[in-house]
């Protein structure tokens, strides 16, 4: 998404929030105004929760401080508290230590804010149902050598230096830094009134968050870490996939469910068309062993297809099932042959059937010799040999 939501928490509890939502590609104002309170911090997440969101606070309650470590990693992080204890006026309970990746011999960003003032800040994000990026010092967004003044206060972002406070106080620690005043671009609220060190011509503005939101450069550190990692916001999103999630993996379940179904139902199936091959094979060949009957029985075909001038299986099978055309209800059981003869073990509704079959088979060129024929329950069943007719 090209637009971003920034907010400015008051230094007071209670006091108004201003807010702002910034096109990042055309670098200009989509919305702004300002609330009563945080406590209304919800209303711009019901119109822009997805957003990333950024939270200014003022700089003058978040010191700013580089540390050189001799060890990165987690030696860096556990020696940071014991580093900064010397620096500080305050009890090393009572603030929060926010800071990015620490590098071993190298100038490490360090803020550091009294916890009371983050337990406010943190909790008034945490309810708010907004997707919060990050939480920073006003002078922490702004890029190296930029000075916002809005009339009462000034943050700055100075080589070895970031500081923000009362306009009064800034020129005051202008002189003790010493700062190249050349190199600063400055930007003035139309009401605010230029220090008489300022070199170079100001660029006027009517919003300050405006001007905070375009220069926009954030350092790598974030006040929302350690113990204040909003877990609540991480909790909601998650609440939001949660049933998403599930309803996906039911159905990847019962996907994968229902495909091994399949495959069971497609292996027994398999199993039971080669058990029914290998008992029409015992029955086709009579004493034969069955290794794997769909292999034996189309060798036996090829075998009998190729067998040339010797092999009369064929013809004879195509005259048997030409004389069977129209004989409903003839069922052959069992078929045994070699050169001279073919056995048949049959069933049949009736006697007439029976008759009327054979004499199809006469008609065919065969010598019928009806063995011994037997009642079943829903017809008969018996024997015939044929063996090709006298010439």
């Amino acid at each position: 998404m090209s637009d971003r939501l920034f907010v400015e928490l008051s230094a007071e509890p209670g006091g108004s929030v201003s807010w702002l939502l910034w096109n990042t590609v055309r670098q200009c104002a989509v919305e702004q105004g300002e609330l009563e309170s945080a406590d209304h911090l919800s209303e711009l997440a019901e119109q822009w929760g997805a957003l990333s969101c950024y939270a200014l606070v003022p700089g003058e309650l978040v010191s700013w401080h580089q540390v050189s470590l001799p060890k990165g990693g987690r030696v860096g992080q556990a020696a940071l508290p014991y580093q900064m204890e010397e620096r500080l006026c305050s009890d090393l309970d009572s603030v929060h230590i926010a800071h990015g990746v620490l590098s071993a011999g190298a100038d490490n960003d360090v803020l550091i804010v009294d916890r009371s003032h983050m337990d406010r800040w943190y909790n008034e994000l945490r309810g708010s149902g907004l997707k919060v990026a990050g939480l920073l010092p006003d002078y922490a967004v702004l890029p190296e050598n930029v000075a916002v003044l809005d009339g009462e206060r000034a943050a700055a972002h100075l080589p070895g230096a970031a500081v923000a406070m009362g306009q009064a106080g800034f020129s005051v620690w202008w002189q003790l830094a010493a700062v190249n005043s050349e190199a600063v671009h400055w930007y003035c609220a139309q009401d605010a009134a230029l220090p008489e060190f300022a070199a170079n011509a100001p660029r006027y503005f009517q919003h300050r968050l405006n001007i905070l939101a375009e220069s926009f450069a954030p350092w790598s550190v974030n006040l929302l870490s350690g113990d204040y990692v909003i877990k609540a916001e991480r909790s909601g999103e998650s609440r939001r996939l949660k049933w998403p999630l599930i309803l996906m993996l039911a159905v990847l379940l019962i996907h994968w469910l229902d495909l091994g179904i399949g495959i069971i139902r497609d292996r027994n199936q398999a199993e039971a068309y080669d058990n029914a091959m290998a008992d029409i094979y015992r029955e086709t060949f009579p004493g034969a062993r069955v290794v794997n009957a769909r292999s034996q029985m189309r060798s036996q075909l090829n075998a009998l297809q190729g067998g040339g001038d010797d092999s009369r299986f064929m013809p004879w099978l195509d005259r048997l099932v030409g004389a069977s055309k129209g004989a409903e209800g003839i069922k052959i059981l069992q078929l045994q042959f070699d050169q001279r003869e073919m056995k048949l073990s049959v069933a049949a509704p009736s006697y007439d059937a029976i008759d009327l079959w054979v004499a199809r088979l006469a008609g065919a060129g065969f010598d019928v010799n009806r063995g011994a024929f037997g009642q079943l329950d829903n017809g008969i069943s018996g024997q015939l040999e044929l063996r090709e007719k006298a010439q």
